[in-house]
């Protein structure tokens, strides 16, 4: 491993935008040789991400067309970040003056709209990074050889990949560490990569979906493509623990319930909602959703949507979001209650997670 990059370092001194031999042999480095030697080190590496590392794996790229003068190579789980603009990775990345090589744990700078990619806005990132540095800020508390972000020292796409690192630890050129160093600290890496990870499937990343869409998306993909490869990522929440949540959410919304002055009872296990009401004699449509996520978005099945059409204005949606699980999975707590009420579904707000073909 060692040579691999002190040798790629070296190549950055002649640097070219074209396809020069210099460029050829650190493309050939960049793509084959060095992501082939990070999957002779895939069992330990894989172990150290616990289940979130069972599709783990390594790939690398000096650019697509002109060169690019920061190549890299990365450690990443392929249904976390299918490619370098989506998700976390653990990742080398070449400075462009050849003063060494980066190991660093990020996230993709850019993102396609249309035919072009283009930098992260300013908010998406700032979020991003905010949200990683609270979920693994501490992991390298004890390490100052690791330091927050990263100083590539040129403009463009450097720049890019400075604003979406969270840790980066510096091999200067011609003192790279052994190849024992180097795989404690790739697998020290792997550490907070897993947490991102797992703090992705409760559904706590700006942005990302709730657990409940991620599993659903991840089991209408098995159902529809059964000959593909599963490996228990993308899948958020197990059912045990998501039936732990929606345990917590129910309570919750039983006490809501009784402060508003309602009499109801629990028909979740035989109707497509969950409590029936009464208040004032009028009846009620109550649905009850729970999330470890955000109060970003929740999953309706087409009973329940046409329910509550037809109920208001006289339902209401009562989500339980932010709840933390304990460490055991046998207990749901904190959180915070939001309630719709009444609560009148927007086409606009709608969005199909799978789609079914008619045939004939």
């Amino acid at each position: 491993m060692r040579e691999i990059l002190q040798e790629i370092v070296s190549l950055q001194k002649q640097y070219s935008s074209s396809n020069t031999p210099a460029m050829q042999q650190r493309g050939h480095l960049i793509r084959d040789v060095l992501p082939h030697e990070l999957r002779t080190f895939a069992a330990p590496l894989r172990a150290a991400m616990g289940s979130e590392g069972e599709d783990a794996e390594a790939e690398g790229s000096d650019g697509t067309g002109q060169k690019a003068w920061v190549p890299w190579a990365r450690w990443h789980s392929t249904s976390r970040s299918p490619s370098a603009q989506v998700g976390w990775y653990v990742v080398y990345l070449f400075h462009p003056d050849a003063s060494g090589v980066s190991l660093c744990l990020s996230h993709g700078s850019t993102q396609m709209i249309g035919n072009s990619y283009v930098q992260r806005s300013d908010a998406q990132v700032q979020g991003l990074m905010s949200w990683a540095w609270g979920v693994v800020g501490h992991s390298f508390d004890d390490d100052p050889s690791v330091r927050r972000g990263i100083k590539l020292g040129r403009r463009g796409l450097s720049e890019a990949y400075e604003r979406t690192t969270v840790f980066s630890k510096f091999y200067p050129n011609e003192a790279i560490p052994t190849d024992q160093d180097l795989t404690a600290d790739l697998l020290r890496f792997m550490r907070p990569l897993a947490e991102l990870y797992r703090a992705q499937v409760r559904g706590q990343e700006p942005g990302s979906p709730g657990p409940d869409v991620i599993a659903a998306r991840s089991e209408i993909e098995t159902i529809a493509n059964p000959r593909r490869r599963r490996n228990g990522q993308g899948r958020g929440l197990s059912a045990e623990l998501r039936k732990v949540v929606e345990q917590e959410a129910m309570r919750r919304a039983c006490e809501w319930l009784k402060d508003q002055n309602f009499t109801f009872r629990d028909v979740s296990a035989r109707e497509c909602c969950d409590f029936r009401a009464d208040r004032d004699g009028e009846g009620w449509v109550i649905e009850v959703k729970g999330t470890t996520g955000d109060l970003k978005s929740v999953l309706l099945t087409p009973n329940e949507v046409n329910l509550h059409r037809l109920s208001f204005p006289r339902n209401a949606l009562i989500v339980v979001f932010g709840l933390s699980l304990s460490d055991d999975g046998n207990r749901a707590s904190g959180g915070r209650l939001v309630a719709y009420c009444p609560w009148q579904l927007q086409d606009d707000r709608l969005s199909p997670v799978g789609y079914e073909y008619r045939l004939d």
